[in-house]
C-alpha cells in the first residue's frame, strides 16, 4: 500500500459516506436508522484493519493476490490494450487473443471461483484508480448492501427486536473484520444476505414476486460458483422454511397431519435433489465423493496450504465415508461455534475468535436454563427454525473441512449471524416470558 493509495481510498471512503447518507431514509426507518451508519463505517473500518492484517503481519495472503497478483494486472491492461481488458473481465480464461502475457501473471486465473473475485476487484479498481485501498472499500459496502437488507427482512419478522437483531447481523466483530475485504468470503456473505432476504419477501410478501425471485436466483447462483458448500447447506434450511411457513397455513389439524408426512417426503427429496444436482455440477461435491473431499480438504487446510493462516486442531481421522464424517459431527459443530477454547489461544486473532466463542455459549447456556419457559415457542417460529438448522448445517461442513483455525476463522462467516439470529430471540423470549411467570 503506497501513500497515493491511501489518499485515493480516503476520497472514496468520504464519497461512499455521502452516497450513504443520501440513501438513508430511503433504506431505514424510524427504529434502525441509527444502526446504518455505525454499521456502515464497522464495515468500512473491517475491510482497512483486513488489509492491515494481511499486509503487516501475514506479509501478503489471499485478499493481496486478488489485487496485487491479478487485479491490477487487469487494469493495467486496459489503459494498454482496452479489448484484452475487456475479455480478462468477461471472456474465457484461455490464453488466446492475445491475452497471454497479462493472464500468465495472474496468478488464479486458472482456478474458477478465485478468478472471479479477481474479475470483481479489477472491474471496481478501474472506478477508483486501481487503488487496493479503495477497492476493498467498495467490496465492503456492496456486501455491507447484502447484509442490511436481510437485517431489514428479519426485523420485519420480529418487530421490536431492532437492537438485538443489530447485534447479532451486524455487529459481531468476526464477521465484520473477515467478511469486509478482498475476499471471497465478502462476496458470498454480502449475496447470502440478499438471498435471504429475497426469500422472506417470497415466502412472506406479496408483491414483486418476480424481483425477488430473479434477486434470489442470481445471488445463489454467484454464491454457487465461489463457493459451492453455501448453497449445499443454504438451499435444505430453505426447503424446511417455506414448509413450515406454508403448513402454518393449513387451519384444519387433522389436515395438517395427514399432509405433513408428503409435505416432509417431499423436503428430503427436493433437500437431495438440491445436492445432487450440485454433485452432477462439481464431481468433488457429489454425494459418493462428498466425504474424500472433505479428507483432502481438512487434511490440505489443516497440514499443508493453511499451516500459516492460524493454529491446527483436530477432530480425528477422517476415512472417506459419509458415515465416518457424520460422526464427527458434533466435534465439528463444537468447533465452528465455540473454539478454539481460551486455553487454545496462541495469537489476538485466536483470542477475538475464543471470546466470541465463549459469549455466544453462555448466552446459549442461560437460554437452556430458562428454555422450561418458552424456548419450544421460539423453535416454533419456521424464520428461527431456518436460522438454526443453517447454522448448524453450516458448522459441521466448515468444522469438519478446514483443521485450521485461522482459515476456519474466515470459512464460518456466512454462519455466525444465523446463529446469533437464533440466540438473540430465544433470548428475548425466553427473558420476557421467565418475566411474565414472576409476575403471575
Amino acid at each position: 500500500m503506497y501513500f497515493k493509495d491511501i489518499i485515493i481510498g480516503f476520497i472514496v471512503a468520504l464519497i461512499l459516506l455521502m452516497v450513504a447518507l443520501g440513501v438513508r431514509n430511503f433504506v431505514t426507518n424510524e427504529f434502525n436508522r441509527k444502526y446504518f451508519l455505525p454499521a456502515l463505517l464497522f464495515k468500512m473500518v473491517g475491510a482497512l484493519l483486513l488489509g492491515l492484517l494481511y499486509h503487516f503481519y501475514y506479509g501478503g495472503g489471499d485478499t493481496f493476490t486478488y489485487f496485487t497478483r491479478g487485479a491490477i494486472h487487469i487494469y493495467d491492461a486496459f489503459w494498454d490494450k482496452p479489448m484484452l481488458a475487456w475479455h480478462l473481465l468477461f471472456g474465457e480464461t484461455d490464453y488466446g487473443h492475445g491475452v497471454y502475457n497479462y493472464a500468465s501473471k495472474i496468478w488464479m486465473y486458472n482456478d474458477p471461483s478465485s478468478y472471479i473475485i479477481v474479475r470483481i476487484a479489477a472491474f471496481i479498481s478501474l472506478f477508483v484508480g486501481g487503488s487496493y485501498v479503495a477497492t476493498s472499500l467498495v467490496f465492503a459496502v456492496l456486501s455491507f448492501t447484502g447484509i442490511w437488507a436481510m437485517y431489514v427482512s428479519f426485523v420485519k419478522l420480529f418487530p421490536g427486536k431492532e437492537w438485538h437483531l443489530a447485534l447479532a447481523i451486524l455487529f459481531i466483530p468476526s464477521t465484520v473484520f473477515w467478511g469486509s475485504g478482498i475476499l471471497k468470503d465478502t462476496v458470498t456473505f454480502g449475496f447470502l444476505g440478499w438471498a435471504t432476504t429475497a426469500f422472506i419477501y417470497l415466502i412472506y410478501g406479496k408483491t414483486k414476486r418476480v424481483v425477488w425471485l430473479v434477486v434470489l436466483g442470481f445471488s445463489l447462483f454467484v454464491i454457487y460458483k465461489i463457493k459451492i458448500y453455501i448453497v449445499m447447506s443454504l438451499l435444505p434450511a430453505m426447503i424446511l422454511w417455506a414448509y413450515f411457513v406454508y403448513i402454518k397455513k393449513v387451519s384444519n389439524p387433522v389436515a395438517r397431519f395427514m399432509i405433513a408426512p408428503f409435505v416432509i417426503a417431499i423436503t428430503v427429496i427436493l433437500s437431495g435433489y438440491a445436492v445432487y444436482t450440485v454433485g452432477v455440477d462439481n464431481k468433488k461435491y457429489a454425494v459418493e465423493n462428498l466425504a474424500k473431499t472433505v479428507r483432502v480438504t481438512a487434511y490440505d487446510v489443516g497440514r499443508f496450504t493453511g499451516k500459516n493462516a492460524g493454529s491446527r486442531y483436530d477432530l480425528g481421522d477422517l476415512d472417506d465415508s459419509l458415515v465416518g464424517m457424520l460422526k464427527l459431527g458434533p466435534a465439528a459443530i463444537n468447533v465452528a461455534l465455540f473454539r478454539p477454547y481460551l486455553w487454545e489461544v496462541s495469537n489476538p486473532l485466536m483470542l477475538l475468535a475464543s471470546l466470541e466463542g465463549l459469549v455466544f455459549f453462555i448466552v446459549l447456556m442461560m437460554i437452556i436454563v430458562r428454555s422450561r419457559y418458552n424456548l419450544w415457542g421460539v423453535l416454533s417460529n419456521p424464520a428461527i427454525i431456518f436460522s438454526l438448522i443453517f447454522s448448524l448445517t453450516f458448522a459441521f461442513a466448515v468444522g469438519i473441512s478446514t483443521y485450521n483455525f485461522g482459515t476456519l476463522f474466515r470459512y464460518k462467516v456466512p454462519l455466525m449471524p444465523f446463529f446469533g439470529i437464533f440466540l438473540a430471540i430465544a433470548w428475548v423470549s425466553t427473558t420476557t416470558a421467565s418475566k411474565e411467570e414472576k409476575n403471575v
